[in-house]
């Protein structure tokens, strides 16, 4: 039987464990792609958008174990990207209607505003 070739794309378990650098590449990598999606197309898919969402939870999760791990110049490229997300919040909404009903069903956390910019106001 051959052996299957380990994917280089997604990151070694050890690594997420200990690294919350390669998170945030994986939550940039995301949004680069979900911002790429929307400008070309303008809609994205709904599992898109959650893979977005739980990068960025599982980047948090990595960062409370790890609260000094980022280096100054990858916090202030964090800050970047949180500014994006936010300001993707109709698309979030558009891509996932029944958002609350999932977070709800998720037991996610309040303290990941991510998943609830549907709560959110914005001026018209």
């Amino acid at each position: 039987m051959p052996k299957t070739q380990k994917r280089r794309d997604l990151p070694d378990e050890s690594e997420i464990a200990v690294n919350p650098s390669v998170w945030l590449r994986w939550y940039e990598r995301n949004l680069r792609s979900v911002l790429r999606q929307w400008a070309s197309q303008r809609q994205v898919e709904r599992e898109d958008v959650e893979l977005l969402l739980f990068d960025r939870s599982d980047l948090e999760r990595s960062l409370k174990a790890l609260p000094k791990a980022l280096t100054a110049a990858e916090r202030r490229k964090l800050a970047k990207l949180d500014e994006q997300l936010r300001k993707l919040a109709p698309l979030i909404r558009l891509s996932i209607p029944d958002l609350a009903q999932t977070r709800e069903s998720l037991g996610i956390p309040r303290s990941h505003w991510w998943w609830f910019l549907d709560e959110e106001e914005f001026p018209s």
